[in-house]
């Protein structure tokens, strides 16, 4: 069979129905990969082991976070839109530019990475090597992956993933047959994304934009990065925290969230779909089909993942036992069965407010800037959590910390955008808090933010003090927090403009500002 690059001009000839069933096929083939090699190493390797590969992977992803994974989104939205603008010089411009910003961001990245393992976790030079690795065949990868999408070429990215995952989960095996009990295992999953990297990387992509849409696709990258760091990127770093309690800590934190996020990749699959459709809407101007998606992904996000991560939570113990302990004659890993409940009402959470986020940052650029915001302040939540209870209360501090972080980013989001998209949010609110997503942080902050009623239980003010004890014990730990400097960014505004006796839930008003739906004098509200 000759090998034939990705055609970005052609018509799409796969449904969007079938688009939605090869998406799944794909995420599922990524997501098997990763979770059975997990399985294998956790398995035969430890705890120990299975946690330091666990690190490894949260570092590059975290890296990974900080600009190329958002350029997945960016493939996905201006060259599906330009396709809907049938500009066929503007789809291979587009391509062309966001492929090189990849590779001009990972590079030095590939470079960083090393020094931060060697650095963080006292890891060898060629441990660092196999870190970098996965980093660059992830980026890449990951974009390539939004290409094909954006492109609605899903079919033969499913084609190459059955490819990239048999490389992936034979390759785990033979080393693990072989006796490799280091980060050696990291190479296989490595391979398997390099070889879909270079199998759907546009290589016909050519022409460069103009000046305006270089411009915008870089700042969308840039605002979308920042709030992916908050978001996303909260997760890898919770992970990666958990190497302070040592390698078996990390494998037991690894073990529940393993169980728990292969099935928000679900809805990532559909998201994956839905969203060069929302920017195909939006490049044509059809109001009413960017509605109609939007409103009934939510309403099938919210069938499908109240039951499945309302069982994951109350199966979790003999879960963990069946999967990880089963047949071992040793324990390691149940202390994993406490923390999968709170990973299960963030995903969930967070896995709702999805459609809606895409609906509004698929359009307009400004509609980034206030997503990236909220998560920003979750990413800050999940610190002050993490400063004042990983002492006491170890992983379950650091999953806690996750949580809440998670929680009120997607409340936070979930209202504005699901207002935004002419949802009502006291209907949703009611619906999440009935089931498994029923959580203190929903019960007190919820009504708060849907109603702006904002008479303080905790107020904006007090919350940038916490923020500067926290941004205080960053220096002396030597800890570079940007992120968390942005956030403090956030309740600058939300002071600057007379929230400071309000609740920190307020902080969805400086959201409010930055999309220009709130003009009014918010310190004379009652």
């Amino acid at each position: 069979m000759t090998f034939t690059p990705v055609q970005l001009n052609s018509p799409a000839k796969t449904s969007s129905a079938r688009k939605g069933i090869f998406s799944i096929i794909t995420v599922g083939l990524q997501g098997g990969t990763r979770t059975i090699s997990n399985w294998l190493i956790a398995r035969v390797a430890g705890p120990a082991i299975y946690g330091a590969v666990a690190n490894a992977f949260s570092l590059a992803s975290l890296l990974h976070t900080s600009w190329p994974s958002s350029a997945q989104l960016a493939a996905s939205k201006f060259i599906a839109r330009a396709r809907g603008k049938q500009d066929d010089a503007e789809v291979h411009a587009v391509a062309n530019h966001i492929s090189i910003r990849v590779l001009q961001v990972t590079c030095p990245l590939a470079v960083v990475a090393p020094v931060l393992w060697m650095t963080l976790y006292g890891g060898t030079w060629w441990e660092g090597l196999c870190v970098s690795a996965m980093l660059i065949t992830l980026c890449t990868s990951t974009y390539a992956r939004g290409v094909h999408f954006g492109a609605g070429q899903v079919a033969r990215g499913t084609r190459v993933d059955i490819v990239s995952s048999v490389i992936g989960i034979a390759g785990t095996g033979l080393l693990l047959a072989l006796g490799v009990h280091n980060l050696l295992l990291t190479v296989p999953l490595s391979l398997a994304l390099g070889a879909y990297s270079l199998l759907c990387w546009p290589w016909t992509a050519h022409g460069r934009p103009g000046r305006g849409l270089r411009s915008e696709i870089d700042k969308f990258v840039t605002f979308s990065a920042i709030g992916s760091i908050a978001s996303s990127g909260m997760l890898y770093l919770s992970q990666m925290i958990t190497g302070w309690f040592g390698d078996a800590a990390s494998g037991v934190y690894a073990a529940a969230a393993q169980l728990v996020t292969p099935m928000a990749m679900i809805t990532g699959a559909l998201t994956a779909v839905l969203y060069p459709a929302l920017a195909a809407a939006h490049g044509a101007g059809d109001s009413e089909k960017l509605r109609s998606h939007t409103d009934l992904t939510t309403r099938g996000f919210v069938a499908l993942l109240v039951p499945v991560f309302g069982a994951l939570a109350i199966a979790s113990r003999p879960l963990i036992h069946l999967i990880y302990e089963l047949g071992r004659g040793k324990e390691g890993y149940m202390e994993a069965a406490v923390l999968m409940p709170v990973f299960c009402v963030a995903l969930l959470l967070n896995n709702v407010a999805t459609p809606s986020v895409s609906a509004v940052t698929s359009g307009a650029h400004r509609n980034v800037r206030y997503s990236m915001l909220l998560s920003q302040a979750g990413l800050l939540t999940a610190i002050v959590v993490w400063v004042t209870t990983v002492p006491f209360l170890g992983l379950f501090g650091i999953a806690l910390g996750y949580g809440a972080g998670a929680t009120l980013t997607a409340l936070g989001e979930a209202v504005l955008l699901l207002e935004r998209s002419g949802v009502d949010p006291a209907v949703a609110l009611e619906a999440l808090a009935g089931g498994l997503a029923g959580s203190r942080i929903l019960e007190a902050k919820g009504a708060k933010v849907i109603d702006r009623e904002f008479s303080p239980t905790f107020t904006t003010r007090l919350h940038a003090k916490d923020m500067a004890i926290v941004r205080a014990a960053a220096q002396d730990a030597g800890c570079v927090l940007p992120v968390a400097d942005r956030v403090n960014e956030v309740f600058a505004v939300a002071i600057a403009n007379g929230l400071n006796e309000q609740d920190h839930s307020a902080v969805v008003r400086v959201a409010e500002l930055l999309s220009g739906t709130h003009p009014t004098d918010w310190s004379k509200e009652p």
